[in-house]
């Protein structure tokens, strides 16, 4: 039996991937999921509810963003099983299945031996957002040379092109491939009901080291979702990776993360331009997700258990301010801020082991 309007709207409100809308048998081939997109369709485009038009069009608007992920996800599935690239460093070889993002394809690959990551943009129409990700991790890589927070971020080895079967010039990021993390979106599925504030603190340290340094160079991350952001339990480090919607301060953000739209401060959407307070309204609503923040309707704040203390709710408030310029806009003084709060509560820092 078909859900209604407003039940399906309810499920996809809080999806995180495709298969929330699709399920796992569209995902087999493109004229699956394209069946399934019609049936979906028919049920929620506003059209077909004129006495729910706003919910219709919240619902047809989701059902659109995921259908643009899933495909991508079903081409990537029948993408070539080897992909083999050479430039004038290093041969690139992968006979590994991709893993699908929201506009790349990762291929596990080596290069003379060596691990590396083949990041690939999946339409050579968003070209220009991984030569931006390469412009920038390049700019990073050489401010915090020799520095210990040059290991909050990727390693781009080169950046290069590949022409695919239909002749077709798609860019190439190529990144040291790391091991031993996870993303906290997999530490949150992980962690249903929220972590305890001791283990998500030292998490939220890391997202504050990495923007405190990239802000001082002036650039916005402008995607801090759970899935951007990895972590190391042995050692607790964190890396912020995917910087394809990066850029200089005061330039609207270029696009959105699908599974995360709610996370997205009020100036993305609105095309104004993007600042530090960009960034830490996303890092906010991360931690708020960690410590199993809910979300009652779109648009409201999440809402947090009981057991998460005053003080962190109060900081974490000044964070998500609709109006930029009234928000926490310095990522070292929200670290600090969050040191003190850390303190009063746990007492002095100590090493807390951290197991999915």
């Amino acid at each position: 039996m078909n859900l209604t309007l407003s039940e399906l709207l309810s499920q996809w409100r809080t999806a995180t991937s495709p298969t929330t809308l699709f399920g796992l048998a569209s995902a087999t081939t493109a004229d699956a999921l394209k069946r399934r997109y019609r049936e979906l369709a028919a049920i929620v485009h506003p059209d077909h509810n004129p006495t729910q038009r706003a919910a219709a069009e919240e619902a047809f608007k989701l059902l659109q963003q995921w259908y643009a992920v899933a495909h991508g996800q079903t081409n990537s599935n029948h993408a070539p099983s080897i992909v083999d690239i050479t430039t004038k460093r290093h041969r690139y070889t992968s006979r590994a299945t991709p893993i699908a993002g929201d506009l790349c394809d990762l291929f596990a690959a080596e290069a003379d031996g060596a691990p590396v990551l083949l990041k690939i943009v999946r339409d050579g129409r968003n070209n220009d957002l991984l030569q931006t990700e390469a412009q920038t991790l390049r700019r990073i890589s050489r401010a915090t040379e020799g520095q210990p927070v040059r290991a909050h971020f990727p390693t781009l080895i080169e950046h290069c092109a590949l022409r695919d079967a239909a002749g077709r010039q798609r860019q190439v990021n190529v990144l040291q491939n790391e091991t031993a993390y996870v993303s906290l979106a997999a530490v949150a599925r992980a962690y249903p009901t929220g972590l305890d504030l001791a283990d998500a603190a030292w998490m939220f340290n890391r997202m504050l080291a990495a923007l405190g340094v990239i802000h001082g160079l002036g650039i916005v991350h402008g995607a801090l979702t759970l899935d951007h952001m990895l972590i190391r339990p042995a050692d607790h480090n964190g890396m912020l990776i995917d910087w394809a919607y990066s850029g200089p301060f005061g330039e609207p953000i270029k696009a959105v993360s699908p599974p995360y739209q709610a996370d997205y401060p009020p100036e993305v959407w609105a095309k104004q331009p993007a600042s530090a307070a960009t960034d830490l309204y996303m890092a906010a609503r991360s931690l708020l997700r960690l410590l199993g923040g809910a979300q009652s309707t779109p648009g409201a704040n999440l809402v947090l258990p009981d057991r998460v203390p005053k003080l962190i709710r109060e900081l974490l408030r000044g964070c998500l301010l609709p109006a930029p310029q009234r928000r926490m806009g310095d990522a070292w003084e929200l670290f600090t801020d969050f040191q003190a709060i850390l303190e009063r509560l746990y007492g002095p820092r100590v090493f807390r082991p951290f197991t999915l």
